[in-house]
């Protein structure tokens, strides 16, 4: 199974509270004696399919490593890029359906817009206050994340309906994702709102990544060498968050992407529209090329 430890140290980021953290996890050792810990090989579980790398190669992990049969969520949540997310979401759909037909499920597409459009420009300007320091110090979106995995936990819950009982949940969080909204710390809180609302201890919120409990916290270059190594073609997942019809290459996620390939010490098959920029770039580069699109 995969139990990997990088050079990151949780302790050592500004979006984890590790006070905060041991106390929720003593608290769920009191309510379910246990913090987390993984399903058994073919129980169904629910998790996000957003197109990007991190999301295929999660699912694809959970259905090859864990033999679980996954139930994914697919959100329409008004992003910009929207057309290229779906028709990655698509192709994964088509891929996974076809290399694991007793353990795949076609997704089903959410709408949920978020943030919402009458106040997204208004946020957008916020972010701009805090873009030019390192996105360790960005909230993000603060809101998108807890309605994304909020919904798909809702997803999930309802296809009891159909007899599929689902008692977990996967993010894919990785280890140098800085937003507030993607620590283990913010996983457990959502993980302790899920159980409340459902009145179910047992309910579990996991990204393998960072999950201290599996003896895990790595980073992108562990996902795209897994990928490799198990023929996934993550060229065709959708990471860049702008709206061109390739990756720009040059966009804080599209950099996250280009450095997994190269800490890994693979070749980068993907098709890029800039070059990668040596320093940390913004949101904003290529802006004026993206309006004239």
């Amino acid at each position: 199974m995969i139990n990997i430890e990088g050079e990151l140290k949780m302790e050592d980021k500004v979006n984890e509270d590790m006070d905060l953290l041991k106390s929720l996890d003593d608290l769920f050792t009191v309510k379910r004696g246990f913090v987390i810990k993984m399903p058994p090989k073919g129980e169904s579980v629910a998790a996000c399919l957003s197109g990007g790398m991190d999301s295929v190669t999660n699912i694809a992990m959970l259905m090859k490593e864990y033999g679980l049969k996954v139930y994914p969520f697919f959100i329409n949540r008004g992003q910009s890029n929207y057309v290229y997310e779906k028709k990655a979401a698509d192709y994964f759909n088509s891929f996974f359906k076809e290399k694991f037909p007793d353990l795949y499920n076609d997704y089903l597409e959410i709408t949920v817009m978020t943030p919402g459009e009458e106040y997204k420009d208004l946020l957008r300007d916020a972010k701009r206050l805090v873009d030019p320091l390192p996105l360790r110090h960005n909230v993000s979106y603060p809101s998108r994340n807890p309605i994304i995995f909020l919904t798909g936990m809702e997803y999930a819950y309802s296809l009891k309906a159909k007899g599929v009982e689902i008692k977990t949940m996967f993010a894919s969080y990785v280890s140098s994702d800085s937003s507030y909204h993607c620590g283990l710390t913010n996983t457990r809180l959502m993980n302790v709102l899920m159980c409340q609302i459902l009145n179910d201890w047992n309910w579990q919120f996991i990204s393998i990544p960072i999950e201290r409990e599996l003896g895990n916290f790595f980073d992108k270059d562990v996902y795209v060498k897994w990928g490799y190594e198990n023929n996934i073609p993550l060229h065709f997942s959708r990471t860049c968050v702008k709206h061109f019809d390739v990756e720009c290459g040059d966009c804080p996620t599209c950099w996250d992407r280009r450095r997994g390939y190269k800490e890994a010490g693979i070749d980068d098959p993907t098709p890029y529209k800039y070059e990668m920029s040596s320093e940390f770039p913004t949101y904003y580069d290529h802006e004026k090329e993206e309006q004239m699109q």
